[in-house]
């Protein structure tokens, strides 16, 4: 009997404590729940923000090429003479006014000859005006008779009209007369010499002509102290700077570069069979840094690049685009006979689009309900909708108005 119950006993003993454990597991949720060191498992009541699915939409078969932006019309001041940098107007950055002195040299040498210049000019002035007066009294002057005195030219010039008329009667008489002659002329008519009168003439066209030869050596001066002077052809921006004041220059060298930064363009260089499906005026999109806009082709090169066989493209931006000389930038161009992207592409709103850095960007739901953040390339815009040519793909769900603290693997659903 005793044996008996020594071999059941642990039997009985394993029974109580299976029991036991049983009952405790039981009610563990209970009791930790009521002791705070068990919490129960969430649950997920709905999503906490709104998703847009990536619908179809059309996007034209595009090949994308990098360019660099540039300035549409760049100037290079240089120097027109050897001389010293007096003056300098600005640093890069600064604006110039159109007409406005950029670089100035000296001009000590010119000086003295400038006003020389001028004083010979003064002088055949002088001249000039001297041989048109004694011209004008070779012609018309009033002349003093070298016989008889005022008396006398009275007496001619009162007599003289009179012989003449009578000489004419007397030649219109029958039988004629006595006044056949030449007409009575008085000694200063007499006196009027024409080889004085030529060489009053010659005095004075010499003159006129030192005249004109000394405007002509003072405009030379003028031209000159000008090519002293370098000046901004229109309203521009100091793009660089080679001098400083003091610097001795020599002809040829250069000052500084000028540009308008804000008539900008996206210069590439594209294949030959992607030029040909370009015309002046047509639309480009490009990408700038994290912006989209389109940009209108304004020039193609008539030849292609011996080299790389590349034909050089320019598109001019929109006015105040926020871009700067040297940027890289990015163009789409449309493919011939296809081969490249889909014509159909997924589309989201703009609102779902953020940009992390400069990279534009999209928050994904994946299975398990988490936020996957998707870097994009964007393609076309069509009213609201952006179609994505990488990182997204159709019938995916997209947060619609992204929070700005989202990030991957943010659970996208509200829970109790």
């Amino acid at each position: 009997m005793l044996s008996l119950l020594l071999r059941t006993l642990p039997i009985v003993l394993a029974a109580i404590v299976g029991g036991m454990v049983a009952d405790w597991l039981a009610n563990r949720p209970q009791l930790a729940t009521q002791t705070g060191l068990y919490a129960p498992a969430p649950t997920l009541l709905g999503l906490a923000v709104p998703l847009v699915e990536a619908a179809p939409m059309p996007s034209a078969s595009r090949y994308k090429l990098g360019g660099r932006i540039e300035p549409r019309d760049v100037v290079r001041l240089t120097a027109q003479q050897a001389g010293r940098v007096t003056f300098l107007a600005g640093q890069e950055g600064d604006r110039m006014a159109g007409g406005a002195v950029v670089v100035a040299l000296d001009d000590d040498a010119l000086r003295p000859e400038y006003r020389s210049a001028w004083a010979a000019l003064s002088g055949d002035m002088a001249a000039q005006q001297n041989a048109q007066t004694q011209l004008y009294q070779q012609l018309y002057g009033q002349r003093q008779p070298t016989m008889g005195g005022p008396g006398y030219d009275a007496y001619e010039r009162m007599a003289t009209p009179f012989y003449n008329m009578f000489q004419s009667f007397m030649r219109g008489a029958p039988g004629g007369g006595p006044g056949s002659g030449a007409p009575m002329m008085t000694q200063a008519q007499a006196q009027r010499s024409p080889s004085a009168a030529n060489n009053a003439r010659a005095d004075y066209e010499r003159q006129q002509a030192a005249l004109v030869g000394a405007q002509a050596r003072l405009d030379a001066l003028d031209q000159r102290l000008r090519d002293r002077r370098s000046i901004a052809p229109y309203a521009s921006v100091i793009m660089a700077r080679y001098v400083r004041v003091g610097d001795e220059v020599q002809a040829g060298q250069p000052l500084a570069d000028l540009a308008d930064p804000d008539q900008l363009d996206l210069r590439i260089e594209a294949p030959a069979d992607l030029a040909l499906n370009l015309k002046v005026g047509d639309q480009l999109p490009v990408s700038l840094d994290h912006s989209n806009l389109w940009a209108t082709v304004s020039q193609i090169f008539p030849g292609a690049d011996p080299v790389r066989h590349t034909v050089t493209i320019k598109a001019a931006l929109p006015s105040g685009t926020a871009a700067a000389p040297g940027m890289f930038g990015l163009a789409w161009i449309s493919q011939p006979g296809g081969g490249g992207q889909s014509a159909t592409a997924p589309g989201i709103p703009r609102s779902a689009i953020v940009y992390r850095g400069s990279l534009p960007a999209a928050f994904v739901a994946n299975p398990q309900g988490e936020a996957e953040m998707r870097i994009l390339r964007l393609g076309e815009a069509s009213d609201d909708r952006v179609a994505i040519l990488s990182g997204l793909q159709i019938g995916d769900k997209v947060v619609a108005n992204p929070a700005p603290d989202l990030k991957s693997g943010d659970s996208l659903f509200r829970t109790r």
